[in-house]
């Protein structure tokens, strides 16, 4: 859940203690009209998508960090989640009023009604899918406005919708879940949304005909079901900013690639401008996407950039380098199985990445770090020959890391990898290792790491050279295990601790959420397969879990010795997990595989889970 701001001027006031900084004022967030696209008096609901797992903002330690970070409303999203008191909602008409003063309004979390579990119906086959991620937005007319987006995977069709909204999420709204809307956009949508800052707009990737295809959708409340969707008016790229909503446009990927695993990334910070990586290897720009007269992609030279030859991750864009950060899975040989950092703006260029001068559009790409001959980062062969997925990098812009997550590094193990997210000769240059920190076996049959999650110790440590740790799923090579990887000022540990077993054999992890509220620091994921039933993991089956653990808050604090509530049957695994609010007392998920959904039907399920289902 994101932040609830009022604005009356082309300037955000959000009502905020930033104790380390000296600030005893209400931190002042500066946007631009052309950057909220809103007009006076317009009210801005941040949302929760894919990207708020994966670009990350530790402290902040000085005004110009403050300054550099709070451009993009990530960063409040995340200031609000990991708040247990919810800020106010802020007016600004001309100067501070009495809004403004902390406590003088009710809290949006203390509207929050009564919380409860459901599963809806997707459609037979219908999923977010593996390491991809539902989207929450906070609605404009109370909490039961509030909806959650599924894309599911399956060609839209009359018969079949390929993204649906649900609202009244919440028990005291309806006696369940509505369809808010659910729409046929003719294509297959198997990646994650995103959204425009306001929320009323989406971006994604389909496929449709067999190309990838960046879609803008505006949606409307125009309800519908799963088997009975909506088709949205398809409008040309010219028209579409003025259409009437349900409406949508379509731009073909230049080169009409194909895209498994990127999902867009949008730039909050002012260009309007949006990335995404293909199956080819090739990283894609477009500009004026929610709020330009006319979206377009970026061809002139050097867009789209070739980063490499294999599949693209979901790219993330840091603001404060400059560079977008995304990487390669591997294939074969010594095809892919790299970091890279595409410069982007003026920020990253000038400088040398100690090969070749950096200039808008020069990729600096890791040396190989999963199986390798070549000797560049010392890899072994282990797993040589065999595809492997890598997930999106995290990227923290105070810190200046960057991280990525391998499932083989050519040595036989699982790993963690650090980099700087400056580019230059001494920092993150060209074929650059990185710090590895090896997390159990790895895999020899293609099972991928997916991204992990900080703790609260390190959103709220001090300094701009963090401390805390990195909990991640990890030894892809056989029992899937929970790991600790530690982070002392900023410098990641060589090895993580294992932490649990929570498979009888080798399977795939979701990515890990993490939630705190207030009190305790919650993780969240699921494995595939091989759950293990035993204690002190106890799933209740074999064929997918959904488990969450209590991590310490104190450095050096005991580690879990089990699951801290019930886990839950998740057939065939989980999506990622998203949550709605700072207390994380609901989470979001599509399954994997079909199952029962409730009362709705068997197939693929959209689920909610609170806090007293868990329970």
């Amino acid at each position: 859940m994101g932040r609830v701001c009022r604005f009356a001027q082309p300037v955000v006031f959000c009502v905020v203690s930033l104790p380390w900084l000296g600030l005893s004022i209400p931190a002042v967030l500066t946007l631009s009209s052309a950057l909220l696209g809103q007009t006076s008096q317009a009210v801005v609901h941040l949302p929760t998508d894919w990207s708020h797992h994966h670009l990350v903002f530790s402290k902040p330690a000085s005004p110009e960090q403050l300054r550099r970070v709070q451009q993009d409303p990530r960063y409040w999203q995340q200031l609000s989640r990991r708040s247990q008191a919810t800020l106010p909602e802020a007016e600004l008409d001309g100067a501070l009023t009495s809004e403004l003063q902390s406590g003088s309004k009710t809290s949006y979390a203390s509207k929050k009604h009564t919380k409860r579990d459901w599963s809806e119906d997707m459609g037979s086959g219908a999923t977010v899918g593996a390491g991809q991620y539902p989207g929450f937005q906070v609605g404009s007319s109370g909490s039961c406005s509030d909806f959650v987006v599924f894309n599911t995977s399956l060609l839209g069709a009359s018969g079949q919708a390929s993204i649906i909204a649900y609202n009244n999420v919440y028990s005291g709204c309806v006696t369940k879940p509505s369809v808010y809307w659910a729409y046929n956009t003719g294509g297959t949508i198997s990646t994650s949304v995103t959204f425009s800052a306001d929320g009323s707009q989406l971006a994604f990737v389909q496929d449709q005909g067999g190309v990838a295809t960046l879609v803008l959708l505006t949606w409307a409340s125009s309800g519908g079901s799963a088997t009975a969707p909506t088709t949205p008016t398809s409008e040309t790229i010219g028209s579409y900013r003025g259409c009437t909503a349900p409406c949508m446009t379509t731009i073909n990927l230049n080169g009409s690639p194909t895209d498994t695993y990127s999902a867009p990334f949008y730039d909050f910070s002012g260009s309007d401008t949006l990335y995404v990586g293909d199956d080819a290897g090739y990283l894609h720009q477009f500009t004026g996407v929610f709020e330009g007269t006319t979206p377009a992609e970026t061809t002139t030279a050097p867009w789209p950039v070739q980063v490499g030859e294999a599949k693209l991750s979901s790219p993330v864009y840091d603001p404060t380098s400059g560079n977008v950060f995304v990487t390669l899975s591997y294939t074969a040989g010594n095809n892919g199985g790299k970091l890279s950092a595409v410069c982007a703006a003026s920020t990253c260029a000038g400088v040398s990445n100690g090969h070749n001068p950096v200039t808008i559009g020069t990729v600096t790409s890791s040396g190989p770090l999963g199986p390798d001959t070549t000797g560049v980062c010392s890899n072994g062969t282990s797993g040589m020959g065999i595809a492997l997925r890598l997930d999106g990098p995290i990227v923290d812009p105070v810190a200046g890391m960057v991280y990525a997550f391998l499932g083989n590094d050519g040595n036989g193990n699982s790993a963690v990898y650090q980099f700087p997210t400056t580019v230059n000769s001494t920092e993150f240059s060209y074929q650059d290792c990185g710090t590895e920190s090896t997390i159990g076996g790895g895999s020899t049959t293609g099972v991928p790491v997916f991204a992990g999650s900080f703790d609260n110790l390190y959103f709220t440590s001090s300094g701009s050279s963090p401390s805390g740790n990195l909990y991640v799923c990890g030894n892809t090579a056989g029992d899937a295990t929970l790991y600790q990887v530690g982070i002392t000022t900023n410098t990641m540990a060589l090895s993580g601790t294992s932490v649990l077993a929570l498979s009888t054999a080798g399977t795939t992890c979701s990515p890990v959420t993490e939630v705190y509220d207030g009190t305790n620091d919650w993780i969240f994921l699921s494995v595939e397969s091989h759950s293990n039933q035993a204690s002190p993991v106890n799933c209740p089956t074999t064929t997918g879990c959904l488990m969450n653990f209590s991590v310490p808050t104190t450095s050096g604090g005991a580690l879990p010795t089990g699951t801290a509530v019930k886990p839950l049957w998740a057939s065939g695994g989980s999506s990622g997990i998203v949550a709605d609010t700072p207390a994380g007392s609901e989470i979001y998920y599509s399954g994997l595989k079909n199952r029962g959904c409730g009362t709705t039907g068997t197939g693929g399920c959209a689920v909610q889970v609170s806090e007293s289902g868990l329970n």
